[in-house]
């Protein structure tokens, strides 16, 4: 087998969802038989009820052959330890239904223009693997196609409701969620112990109080050691945080009914208050960044699991010397966590759509051990949590790790990115305008006022046109 791929830093893409530049080489899966393939938030309405309907098992999704289908499936998994596992799994399925896996991978940072412009240039792929944020541009660009009702009972059924709302938009599921991934807070035991701090920071004051007394500096007086890792320069590195502490203050990202922003009312301006005073207090050095927590050089800062493998090869002490602890609230309310998914979705002009379909419920449905093939990738290949719970219950001993474990438990409290028309825009806005409360550059209320407003104009746009 001849695989080409292109390799990137597997969260490249989560830092520029802008994307520019032009199409990676494709991944080619040649075919079991030998035959080359062509290269390659809460939701803001409930999910309506739907029967239960039973997902067929895996044998029954490959029952049929279907000789002479190709399916063409784009992801952005084209690292070698991932093929190493995703690949067999493929195979698998060619050999026990007939059709043909033609597996595409672009960069991270591409995934978003291939999709979007993959029409203009021949048939699209069939399956596309993407960012629940895009599903209302995809949804507005009429390119997806709804999942059948089995599969959509079968999603209600089988993932938790955070995962299930993560794959709805206008009350409708989109398709299979997969990888999983929240926000805690994280933070060095060592660092800890020598500053004195004897557990986590549960409230915010707490937070500001543990940022400063971890912060060090040397004897020219500049910071060799922040108290807290703000992650600036990454859309997500800087709204998530803020989202998991806006829920866990009381406060609301946007209104249910797409119709306004609400990030700049009081708990908004509480968390980002909060966020200026660490930086104010000398709690934070904004020159730090993600490899000086790697290097044991920032003592917390609030981040997702899918950290854990840069911070298992590279902290000093190893991962055990790395805790985990919930979001600090205002004042020991509920922690909420933000969580987003990926997902498997069909295009909506693909002329094997219901090959496609029995392809990802087979896909993502348990098999003899109780998990299903997406599990066995997602846990193995990826590193990552799986979305569906029994994959979670299937895979629990790689799952009951001591840094992932507080991650799958916190999944039930944790809440999905908002999903919302102009999602991408509005965070990015976000961004820059917390970033320049950070710097001293606005004062928080203006910074979220503004964003806010930006927001709102986007809103209205989306749903005049």
């Amino acid at each position: 087998m001849d695989l080409q791929h292109t390799a990137s830093s597997r969260r490249q893409f989560l830092r520029r969802l802008t994307v520019v530049g032009g199409l990676a080489a494709g991944a080619s899966l040649l075919a079991a038989c030998g035959q080359p393939a062509t290269p390659a938030a809460p939701t803001s309405a409930a999910t309506p009820a739907a029967q239960p309907t039973t997902a067929p098992a895996p044998a029954a999704a490959a029952a049929k052959p279907a000789s002479g289908v190709k399916l063409t499936v784009l992801t952005h998994w084209g690292d070698q330890d991932q093929l190493a596992v995703l690949t067999p799994i493929l195979q698998q399925y060619q050999q026990q239904s007939g059709v043909t896996i033609d597996h595409q991978t672009v960069a991270f940072d591409e995934l978003l223009k291939r999709i979007t412009t993959a029409r203009l240039g021949g048939p699209a792929p069939d399956i596309y693997h993407f960012y629940n944020l895009w599903m209302p541009d995809f949804v507005g660009s009429d390119l997806l196609q709804p999942p059948p009702a089995d599969v959509t009972a079968d999603v209600k059924k089988s993932w938790s409701q955070g995962s299930a709302d993560g794959a709805t938009y206008k009350d409708q599921i989109w398709g299979y969620p997969t990888e999983v991934n929240n926000y805690l807070l994280i933070y060095n035991k060592q660092l800890f112990q020598e500053a004195g701090i004897s557990k986590p920071p549960a409230i915010l004051d707490e937070l500001k109080e543990a940022s400063i007394k971890a912060t060090k500096k040397g004897a020219d007086g500049k910071v060799s050691q922040t108290g807290f890792l703000f992650l600036k320069g990454w859309d997500s590195g800087v709204v998530h945080p803020f989202t998991s502490l806006l829920w866990s203050n009381g406060g609301e990202y946007a209104a249910r009914d797409y119709s306004q922003v609400m990030f700049n009312q009081q708990p908004g301006l509480d968390v980002v208050a909060a966020e200026t005073d660490i930086i104010k207090g000398a709690g934070a050095d904004l020159g730090f960044q993600q490899a000086d927590f790697v290097a044991g050089k920032a003592a917390m800062t609030i981040m997702a699991n899918w950290w854990g493998a840069a911070l298992r090869k590279g902290v000093p002490g190893g991962i055990q010397n790395v805790g985990v602890a919930p979001i600090p609230t205002k004042s020991g309310g509920k922690s909420i966590p933000l969580q987003y998914n990926w997902l498997w979705g069909v295009d909506k002009n693909s002329k094997n759509s219901a090959e496609a379909w029995k392809f990802l419920q087979w896909l993502n449905s348990p098999e003899g051990n109780g998990s299903s093939p997406m599990g066995k990738y997602l846990t193995s290949g990826l590193n990552a949590i799986p979305s569906r719970t029994s994959d979670q219950q299937a895979h629990a001993d790689v799952l009951n790790d001591a840094f992932v474990k507080p991650f799958v438990d916190a999944l039930p409290n944790s809440r999905t990115e908002p999903i919302i028309p102009g999602a991408q825009e509005i965070k990015t806005s976000l961004q820059k305008q917390i970033e320049a409360a950070w710097f001293g550059q606005k004062e928080p209320k203006d910074a979220l006022d503004t964003a806010a407003q930006d927001a709102n104009r986007i809103l209205k746009e989306k749903a005049q046109g």
